[in-house]
């Protein structure tokens, strides 16, 4: 599937749900192309963000990426563009496994926003699901590295829908570990490699991460 056609078929999936806030892209429309690396938080936070009719009428034309060119915000106020401890950890992760954040595609597992993930419907990522297939499928990552791998997160989701044999690895931080595991999307191999969730895990200095991580590639 051509990236040209992702607008119309996201309006068709997500039909029901245009008028909430979220979006589907975090990364550049140019990364829209055959990359190593998929990567997927859970579902973009905040509130008060503009309708996802609006992020899918720009999706070919955004240029910016959210973990390096946003100033976001919480209740200590708001931070520098890409200053965030979120948007640092995802950048030295991606920067770690030797890539450009700015050339990773990047998305949520649910495009909608909520303020907490507990607010969130996790069904919905049955919704966007076939969004992602779409996207996996002009990107044949090598990987799709998620943030979040508990039952309710990114891994979790892929795990149930996909299965395969778990692999886990500490992650340098108490009892917290990395997981992942082989399978087929599309018809094509791919590993899913779960984080601890980057808003509460810091890997960065951690290179036994990332070393495991290259590893799978």
């Amino acid at each position: 599937m051509g990236k040209n056609r992702l607008p119309e078929l996201a309006k068709t999936q997500l039909s029901d749900l245009l008028n909430q806030p979220g979006c589907i892209l975090y990364s550049s429309h140019k990364t829209l192309k055959p990359g190593d690396i998929y990567l997927m938080g859970f579902n973009p936070g905040g509130a008060g963000g503009k309708p996802l009719s609006h992020h899918i009428d720009g999706m070919l034309d955004y240029d910016k990426n959210a973990y390096i060119d946003e100033s976001w915000s919480n209740l200590k106020g708001e931070s520098k563009k890409g200053a965030s401890p979120l948007q640092k950890r995802v950048c030295w992760i991606i920067q770690s496994l030797g890539y450009n954040p700015k050339d990773v595609c990047a998305s949520n597992l649910i495009f909608f926003q909520s303020r907490a993930a507990v607010d969130i419907d996790y069904s919905l990522a049955e919704t966007c699901w076939p969004v992602h297939e779409a996207i996996i499928d002009i990107v044949q990552p090598k990987i799709i590295l998620t943030f979040g791998n508990s039952a309710i997160s990114p891994y979790g989701y892929l795990k149930s829908v996909y299965g395969g044999e778990e692999d886990v690895a500490p992650s340098g931080h108490g009892n917290w570990m990395i997981k992942g595991f082989k399978t087929k999307i599309n018809g094509r191999p791919v590993y899913v490699a779960g984080l601890p969730h980057l808003s509460r895990y810091s890997p960065i200095g951690k290179e036994d991460v990332t070393h495991w991580i290259s590893g799978k590639f």
